[in-house]
C-alpha cells in the first residue's frame, strides 16, 4: 500500500510535462516609448489652437496629458488647403519651457489619414513643458510658430528682459517690440525684433530716435536714443551694436531730461510707440504700459 501511495505524485507530475495545461501569462503591457497603434492609447484630445506658419495655417491638437519622461503626441491638421499639400511638407514639433529651453528633441510629421501626427518626449528636470514649436521646412522657407500647451490659443507674457511686448509694422514689415519701465527710476528701456521670441534683432542706425507717446498722460511723448555708438550695453552690460546699427533704445539716458512722472508701482498708460529706418516709418500697436517693479 505504501508503493501505491508513492505512486500517485509521481503519475501526477508526468501527465501534467506530457499533456497538462500550463496556467496563462498575464498580458505584458506595452514597452514604455512605442508607438501607439490606435490614437484612443494617447488620450482625449485637446485642440490648442490655430497656428500660422509661412502663409499656411495649422490646427493643432494635444492627444492626452503630456508629462515628463514619457511619449507624448499631437496632430497637426491643414485649415484652408489641401490635405495632399500637408503631406508633403517637411514638418517638425518639439516642446519647450516657458523661458524658451527646449525641453524634446524635435519630432517629424507622419501622414495620419488627412493629419500628420507626432511623438515627442518632453525631458525630465526643474522645468516643464509649457508651449510646442511648429516648424515647417519647404523649398527655400523655413519657419516656425508656438502654441501654449493649456488650449487658450495664444500666449500672454513679459518680454524676455521682463518687459511689456508689442507688434509694430509699416511699409509692408511686420515686427514685435519689448518696452521695460523700472517703477524705481523711472526709465525706459526698448528692443526691436524681426520675431516673437527676440531671437532676430531688428536694427536702426545708431543714431536713430524712437518716439513714444503717452495716452494717458495728456498725449506727452518721450525721445530714446541709444546709450552709445559703440557699444550700447544694456543694463546687465550686454552689447548691442551690429555693424554700426543697433535694436536697444533707452530714456532719458543722456538726455538728462526729468523722468520722475513715469516712476511708481502704480504707473500704467496706453502707449504708441513710433520710429523710422530706411524712410519707412513704423509704428506699434497700442498697449498699455505697466512698470516693472523691482
Amino acid at each position: 500500500m505504501k508503493c501505491h501511495a508513492m505512486l500517485f505524485p509521481v503519475l501526477a507530475l508526468l501527465l501534467a510535462a506530457c499533456g497538462g495545461k500550463e496556467e496563462p501569462k498575464p498580458a505584458q503591457p506595452p514597452a514604455q516609448g512605442g508607438v501607439a497603434t490606435m490614437p484612443g492609447d494617447h488620450g482625449a484630445a485637446l485642440e490648442l489652437g490655430t497656428l500660422t506658419v509661412a502663409g499656411r495655417q495649422f490646427a493643432i491638437v494635444r492627444l492626452g496629458k503630456l508629462v515628463p519622461g514619457e511619449e507624448g503626441a499631437f496632430e497637426v491638421r491643414p485649415k484652408g488647403f489641401p490635405a495632399a499639400e500637408l503631406l508633403t511638407l517637411n514638418t517638425y514639433l518639439w516642446v519647450e519651457s516657458q523661458d524658451g529651453t527646449q525641453l524634446s528633441a524635435p519630432g517629424k510629421g507622419m501622414p495620419e489619414g488627412e493629419a500628420l501626427h507626432f511623438h515627442v518626449t518632453p525631458r525630465k528636470g526643474d522645468k516643464e513643458p509649457f508651449r510646442i514649436v511648429l516648424r515647417l521646412r519647404a523649398g527655400d522657407t523655413d519657419e516656425r510658430a508656438s502654441l501654449p500647451l493649456d488650449g487658450h490659443g495664444h500666449e500672454h507674457h513679459d518680454g524676455p528682459h521682463g518687459g511689456v511686448p508689442a507688434a509694430f509694422q509699416g511699409g509692408g514689415v511686420k515686427g514685435h517690440l519689448e518696452l521695460k519701465l523700472h517703477d524705481d527710476k523711472g526709465d525706459l528701456e526698448l528692443w526691436l525684433a524681426e520675431d516673437d521670441r527676440f531671437q532676430r534683432p531688428f536694427d536702426l542706425p545708431t543714431d536713430a530716435t524712437v518716439d513714444i507717446e503717452f495716452v494717458d498722460v495728456k498725449g506727452r511723448k518721450v525721445t530714446l536714443r541709444a546709450r552709445n555708438r559703440d557699444q550700447n550695453e544694456d543694463e546687465d552690460g550686454k552689447p548691442n551694436v551690429r555693424g554700426g546699427n543697433t535694436n536697444y533704445f533707452i530714456f532719458p539716458g543722456q538726455s538728462g531730461e526729468d523722468a520722475s512722472w513715469l516712476q511708481g508701482k502704480t504707473f500704467q498708460s496706453i502707449v504708441v510707440v513710433r520710429f523710422a529706418r530706411a524712410g519707412q516709418s513704423f509704428a506699434s500697436e497700442e498697449f498699455v504700459l505697466k512698470p516693472h517693479v523691482h
